[in-house]
């Protein structure tokens, strides 16, 4: 919440109790270091935070959306996702993002 300040990082939702601290790297595929770094976490808003956990969409190194092929632009809409978005992305987010564009990421 704090790096975030208290805000989902893409659609600036604030409502802090329905906001969802997403693991970058899932937690299943992380060792313990990786669990608790804060940087392979994001907080983000409901829709992105279920369409980013699934592989529906992630984010390349400058914070662009990416959204993968299986996710039609008008129902991604609906959930407020749009090809649009950006987030900030710090360095040490990177390696973390680059796993889940690999592994997690629908092609």
């Amino acid at each position: 919440m704090k790096i975030w300040d208290g805000h989902c990082g893409v659609t600036g939702f604030d409502i802090s109790r329905l906001l969802r601290a997403s693991h970058i790297k899932p937690w299943r595929d992380s060792n313990n270091a990786e669990r608790l770094d804060p940087y392979n976490g994001l907080l983000l808003s409901p829709g992105f935070d279920a369409a980013f956990d699934a592989g529906y969409v992630s984010f390349d190194n400058d914070g662009a959306l990416l959204m993968a092929p299986r996710l039609p632009a008008d129902l991604a809409r609906l959930i407020g996702i749009v090809s649009t978005a950006r987030r900030f992305v710090a360095p040490s987010h990177l390696p973390y993002l680059a796993y889940h564009r690999d592994t997690v990421l629908l092609r």
